[in-house]
């Protein structure tokens, strides 16, 4: 029993100090920014890029009845509308690295963060502006340059594929990097799963997830590792999921809360008929 009454008490001391020791946010937004109804900030990885919440507790999957909704989604952090593009949260967040979501409802729009955390434990994070790199040596100077043919190579192994969705898309990719190297030794890659087919059990929703897989290098080709992490799982209306825009961007990912002080983050609502970020477009299903 005694025991059991340290250990709480650990617990206790353990997590006020990590909400003593962190800060709140300010998301000052430009652009197009009058219909933005929700802005929010997600914790999704401890820094062994296990999936926690902010409170330490393990991030889970939910019931089909407790899913997220594509305009309310699962968030640690809310913030508050304070007027001319200015949302506000006031808690105190404990310290660690967020992504932001910030959504425009209204206009069925959604803009998210993220950053590629290792889907075996216990390894390093990429940044969300990771890119593929390798070195070649150019005019007797080794320089960095983009790997295209091993991004071209795990490219092609996802489209062609078989899976349960229909439409399988990778978005983006981010590789290791050491200097010197004639390849990277693991590629991440943030995808998006869509099955808008319909079914005899159900002919009018759609499934989306969007996922980070990871591909390790195997004496010059690369191979999927089988585990991989669930950002977002979505059921709803098939009639309503392709009139949405859901886009991505590095900007709004890996926002760091420091231990003291508040973080502020200034963001640019993008235009979404003029933009290379990628992720989930209007369509005619």
């Amino acid at each position: 029993m005694k025991y059991f009454i340290v250990h709480a008490l650990f617990l206790s001391v353990f997590f006020s100090a990590s909400y003593i020791f962190a800060g709140g946010l300010t998301v000052q937004l430009k652009g197009d920014h009058g219909a933005v109804s929700f802005v929010g900030a997600i914790y999704r990885w401890d820094p062994d890029g296990l999936p926690k919440q902010a409170d330490g507790s393990a991030r889970v999957a939910k019931e089909r009845a407790e899913a997220p909704k594509i305009d309310e989604p699962w968030v640690d952090f809310r913030a508050e509308n304070k007027g001319n593009g200015k949302w506000v949260i006031e808690q105190q967040m404990p310290a660690g690295n967020y992504d932001l979501i910030i959504i425009k409802r209204g206009v069925m729009q959604r803009f998210e963060g993220w950053r590629y955390a290792p889907v075996l434990d216990f390894e390093e994070f990429f940044p969300p502006d990771a890119k593929v790199l390798c070195d070649k040596e150019v005019n007797d100077k080794k320089v960095q340059v983009t790997d295209e043919d091993s991004l071209q190579f795990v490219d092609k192994q996802i489209r062609q594929s078989k899976h349960y969705e229909n439409k399988v898309i990778p978005l983006y990719f981010g590789g290791s990097y050491r200097k010197g190297q004639i390849r990277p030794k693991q590629i991440r890659v943030l995808v998006m799963l869509l099955r808008d087919l319909q079914t005899t059990l159900d002919a009018n929703s759609a499934t989306m997830r969007f996922e980070i897989w990871q591909f390790e290098d195997r004496s010059g080709g690369y191979v999927k590792q089988k585990r991989t992490h669930v950002l977002h799982r979505i059921i709803m209306p098939r009639h309503e999921l392709c009139q949405w825009t859901w886009l991505w961007d590095p900007a709004l990912g890996n926002i760091e809360i420091k231990k003291n002080g508040n973080t502020a983050v200034e963001y640019t609502i993008p235009n979404t008929q003029d933009t290379k970020l990628q992720g989930l477009m209007p369509y005619t299903p």
